[in-house]
């Protein structure tokens, strides 16, 4: 017998990702321990996969087979990705990254920053651990929610453009218990309330972003794991002076800015 699908509301994703992910890693937080620890490093990956297990069980519980087929396709094909689409997605982070470090040296910032992070400076089997790490803790789970499932749902109800910026306000809340787990990378940026302000600000204009590459690649949620992965990635290789910090969230406002002007379809 066919078990009968029943209707959720895009909106119900937000508690159940923000409950969920906050429960393992405020019990993180409340041991008083960093990442070294076992339990934390559990803790920290169990709310990590939330975004793609209330994604999962939100298909099979209100989606056809079809659907859920659909579903998985646009995870691994990755001929849904154009050439263009391809380029855009491992050029786009490294390039504003480095413009923004070749202004900042201009205004006397230090040429240190170009410098690559040990690990990747090391040998090969560390430089793979790194690839595989940022790749599958992060972007793989977190794009099978926020844009492999929820995106679409949200375009049911409004425009692209709003959808994109209610993802990134949630994407914002959802992280904020990071700041607090010790070791974590992003607890570095608590020693400046600047540096906090450009990782939260970067999300709306990083959210319009992921919006444009997964509807010109045909819904493809491969293009945006990837694109999520190129950001952390190169986000991990350098060593940015505040300056720089402030000029990459500004380019990534204008680059926003230009796709939403020439793209007006997918964000009306």
């Amino acid at each position: 017998m066919a078990i009968r699908k029943i209707q959720i509301h895009p909106y119900l994703y937000i508690i159940f990702v923000l409950g969920l992910t906050w429960i393992p890693w405020f019990l993180a937080i409340s041991t008083g321990r960093g990442v070294e620890n076992l339990a934390v490093k559990v803790l920290l990956l169990a709310g990590l996969l939330v975004p793609a297990l209330v994604a999962v069980a939100f298909m099979l519980l209100g989606e056809e087979s079809e659907d859920n087929w659909d579903y998985w396709r646009r995870v691994f094909d990755p001929t849904l990705i154009s050439k263009r689409g391809y380029r855009e997605i491992f050029f786009i982070p490294p390039l504003i990254t480095l413009a923004a470090i070749l202004v900042s040296l201009a205004l006397g910032q230090p040429l240190s920053q170009l410098k690559l992070i040990n690990q990747v400076r090391a040998h090969l089997p560390s430089i793979l651990i790194f690839i595989f790490y940022t790749f599958f803790v992060g972007p793989f789970p977190e794009e099978l929610g926020w844009r492999g499932y929820w995106l679409d749902k949200l375009r049911n109800l409004m425009s692209g453009f709003k959808a994109s910026l209610l993802i990134a306000a949630v994407w914002a809340v959802w992280s904020v218990p990071l700041f607090l787990v010790k070791g974590f990378t992003l607890q570095a940026r608590s020693s400046s309330i600047l540096l906090i302000l450009f990782y939260f600000l970067q999300l709306f204009p990083k959210s319009t972003i992921f919006t444009y590459i997964f509807y010109k690649n045909q819904k493809s949620t491969l293009a945006a794991i990837l694109f999520h992965f190129m950001m952390n990635f190169v986000g991990q290789l350098f060593e940015l002076s505040l300056m720089t910090e402030g000029l990459q969230t500004l380019f990534y406002f204008i680059l926003a800015a230009i796709i939403i002007g020439r793209n007006r379809a997918i964000f009306k």
